[in-house]
């Protein structure tokens, strides 16, 4: 306010109020010549309500910006002197405002709690938390959220306390297939709900993933002999389950392979004293070839070539036949 009379608008010298501090309240009487301290700090423009008159109002320059945060103004009390407003209309009035730009206005957002990452004996959950400008509610960065009142809301926190339960687990079932690929199930369940889940056992497993191919056999051959140890043979092949056919890439490395051969008259022969032999139980050729490689002396041989063996080896000469008398020379 002015102490003296027309001239122009403006605060009393801060001299005169003896160096107050600018954000300090003191009100004066419409009519009177004095003025009062009333409030150590407020903001410019703060009525004064002291008193009878609602005209008393702060007469300080710049106070406290309108505002905590963003865009405000700093606020001051112009009147004329005198207290009529018409007395002052040749002076031009100053702005009884200025603008004040502090921090943004912030506040913390916060996201939506993430599923919790275990259902049992303790997981965690998460969420987004931005700082934002509380006005127009763009992101701001953290720092310009520092100054606000409490802590920053959590960003995880703990969920699912409760200890976990034991899976139950039925036995296999049958595969679906004998070869070529199948699958087996079992049930598995939770009776009470708070089972592990990341740790469930699976309900279903490959099984005879083998070839669709067996061994298949033929029928045993005669034994080589009839007493004193012999041997038989058979085939043995590996063919497809589907049409029995003997295919290369068809392998029963999944199952053993059937004996080839077996032994077979593992009993003694009878002495040749005891019995006439009448004729061998192997080839003649073979009984021969035997015979002249000289192994009849070996039991067995002697046993399966008994007719072989026993003849005497007889080498036959012929006699030079002597020269017939011509009955009837001339005839030639």
């Amino acid at each position: 306010m002015c102490h003296r009379k027309g001239e122009r608008w403006e605060p009393p010298d801060k001299r005169l109020l003896g160096g107050t501090h600018p954000c300090e309240l003191y009100c004066r009487p419409i009519d009177g010549q004095f003025s009062e301290k009333m409030l150590d700090a407020v903001i410019d423009g703060t009525p004064c309500f002291e008193g009878g008159n609602s005209r008393n109002v702060c007469i300080n320059g710049i106070c406290k910006c309108s505002t905590s945060c963003g865009l405000g103004a700093y606020w001051r009390s112009v009147d004329c002197s005198t207290g009529t407003d018409s007395d002052c209309a040749a002076v031009q009035k100053p702005d009884p405002a200025k603008r004040c730009h502090l921090r943004p206005c912030t506040s913390w957002r916060v996201g939506v709690w993430s599923k919790c990452s275990r259902n049992c004996s303790g997981g965690f959950q998460i969420r987004e938390i931005q700082c934002v400008d509380s006005r127009d509610h763009r992101s701001l960065r953290p720092f310009h959220c520092q100054f606000l009142a409490g802590i920053r809301p959590p960003l995880s926190m703990s969920c699912n306390m409760e200890p976990c339960e034991e899976w139950h687990v039925a036995p296999w079932s049958q595969c679906s297939r004998s070869c070529g690929g199948g699958v087996q199930e079992r049930a598995v369940t939770c009776p009470g709900g708070l089972c592990d889940w990341s740790e469930r056992p699976t309900p279903t497993a490959p099984c005879n993933s083998h070839p669709c191919c067996h061994w298949a056999t033929g029928d045993w051959d005669l034994c080589t002999a009839s007493c004193g140890g012999g041997f038989q043979k058979r085939t043995v092949l590996c063919v497809s389950s589907e049409d029995n056919t003997t295919e290369d890439r068809c392998p029963c490395d999944h199952e053993p392979r059937p004996a080839e051969f077996r032994k077979c008259s593992q009993q003694a022969c009878k002495k040749s004293d005891d019995l006439l032999c009448t004729k061998d139980n192997l080839s003649a050729s073979f009984c021969q070839t035997l015979k002249t490689m000289k192994k009849c002396s070996v039991p067995t041989v002697r046993a399966q070539c008994c007719l072989s063996c026993s003849q005497t080896h007889i080498v036959h000469t012929r006699r030079p036949r002597k020269p017939q008398l011509l009955k009837n020379p001339k005839a030639f």
